[in-house]
């Protein structure tokens, strides 16, 4: 039976040969996915026009549809299910709290050594925080009430100068730590926000995005940010060239690149903390550009390591930073904390690490116990987004073993907030030793808590987040009994 080459068909015949076309053959040359479904939309078009022409065959071709209709269902049968699947492009290395990733057959919880894919939606919640490793080698950190997208991520071993990457932050935070796909094709990479185009240059770097402010800080290498507009595009790559866009770079100690809605181009932001720029600091950053920007550094108040206090107590509080924030004694480097110790809770800059132990005296004990607070830190930020130094005054702790809950109290203050008084009470889990804390719309917490207990009840230990006037006290608690 001779076939009307349709120009549908005539294309499909110069791609794929007329062989497609013999029954014997469909099975082994056309059944490729897009191909075979291609096939069938273009056989029937035809198998149409044939009985329009010679309503005598229509027996025929009718049958051989069904028969063709059914060859495709058996074969998608067999088809591996990876055929279909979005592309691997990388696994979580770190979950804390509750998060949840998103893709087109559903949701879940992250979990360490889970894949990442292309399209893949990242949602973290107050006490949530996940940490990727690409398969390029690069790392984000993204971090508590963030939306982060991986929209597309394409990498060859063979021809990284092919790459190319494109994500964005709807909101929150997230640390982004380049790999070879953005070192090799920096101008095939973007990271989008809502209001403006981040291109990169071999770069660490953080990004804060809230409502109406976008907020950049670089550890290494430099970064351009552009506001969009006619010149910059977000479905476009790389740096946005226009004359609204700023860079920063990592020798600028101290600054931040800020755009505030409504304000005609980025501006800098002063973040520097006294005595920031002293030649102790200036040798620690060239020893992290040596060592690399994705180990947290030791800063010279290590001098005082807080573990040498803490001695045997088995919470400690570790820092991703490479230097503590003002005032913080309370932290030591990430690494060093997470040296033989589980991590607990955490908010992007505080993490909590405890002892394991096989043995967990919580969900035996039945008493009311008072803690002393036996060392914080604490920073406020305040309306125009800047970082100063908070302290906090006094506290108390209670915990009801009984009922599984607790109650606290703590009394905080910065510059031109006066004291201030923050509570929170909640549920505790015995299992685990968590206890977690919020008040405030569901969707957008006035205040939030997220801490651990030791499993001997000796210690605990708490993070903390609320919003006081048109400023927000972030901090972490260490309790003792």
């Amino acid at each position: 039976m001779a076939i009307i080459q349709t120009p549908y068909l005539r294309a499909f015949m110069h791609t794929h040969g007329a062989s497609c076309f013999r029954p014997r053959v469909i099975l082994r040359t056309c059944l490729t996915g897009q191909s075979f479904l291609y096939f069938n939309t273009i056989s029937l078009k035809n198998m149409f026009l044939q009985v329009l022409m010679n309503p005598s065959a229509l027996a025929a071709p009718l049958l051989r549809g069904l028969f063709m209709g059914a060859c495709m269902l058996a074969a998608l049968a067999h088809l591996s299910p990876s055929a279909f699947a979005s592309q691997v492009v990388g696994e979580v290395t770190l979950t804390i709290g509750k998060s949840k990733i998103e893709r087109s057959a559903g949701e879940a919880e992250p979990q360490k050594g889970s894949s990442v894919q292309e399209g893949d939606i990242i949602r973290t919640t107050d006490n949530g925080h996940v940490h990727v490793r690409f398969i390029d080698g690069a790392r984000v950190s993204v971090r508590p009430n963030s939306v982060f997208r991986i929209h597309e991520f394409k990498y060859s071993p063979a021809d990284p100068a092919a790459s190319v990457v494109r994500l964005s932050l709807d909101s929150g935070e997230a640390r982004s730590i380049s790999g070879a796909a953005a070192q090799a094709a920096k101008e095939r990479f973007r990271l989008n926000t809502p209001l403006v185009a981040i291109g990169v240059k071999g770069t660490d770097f953080v990004t804060q995005v809230s409502k109406d402010v976008i907020r950049v800080t670089v550890n290494q290498g430099a970064i351009v940010m552009a506001p969009f507009d006619s010149g910059c595009r977000a479905e476009s790559l790389g740096v946005c060239n226009t004359t609204r866009a700023k860079e920063l770079t990592a020798e600028m100690l101290g600054q931040a690149l800020v755009y505030r809605l409504g304000t005609a181009d980025p501006s800098f932001q002063n973040v520097s903390k006294s005595g920031q720029l002293d030649s102790n600091k200036l040798l620690q950053l060239d020893r992290q550009l040596r060592d690399g920007a994705d180990k947290p550094l030791a800063s010279d108040t290590e001098a005082k390591n807080p573990l040498s206090v803490v001695g045997s107590n088995r919470l400690i509080w570790g820092r991703w930073s490479r230097d503590p924030i003002s005032n913080d004694s309370l932290t030591v480097p990430f690494l060093e904390a997470m040296r033989g110790n589980e991590v607990t809770v955490g908010d992007g800059y505080y993490f909590l690490f405890r002892e394991p132990s096989n043995v967990n005296l919580l969900p035996t004990l039945t008493t009311k116990a008072d803690f002393g607070l036996k060392s914080s830190s604490a920073y406020y930020r305040n309306a125009a987004n800047e970082m100063v130094p908070a302290s906090v005054q006094s506290g108390s702790l209670s915990i009801d073993f009984g009922t599984k809950t607790y109650t606290t109290q703590l009394s905080l203050s910065a510059e031109g907030t006066g004291l201030q008084s923050y509570a929170q009470s909640g549920a505790l889990n015995a299992a685990t030793g968590i206890f977690l804390g919020r008040s405030g719309p569901e969707v957008a917490p006035t205040s939030s808590l997220a801490g651990a207990i030791s499993l001997d009840a000796r210690q605990a230990g708490y993070h903390f987040k609320t919003q006081i006037g048109r400023g927000t006290f972030v901090g972490a608690t260490l309790w003792g009994r």
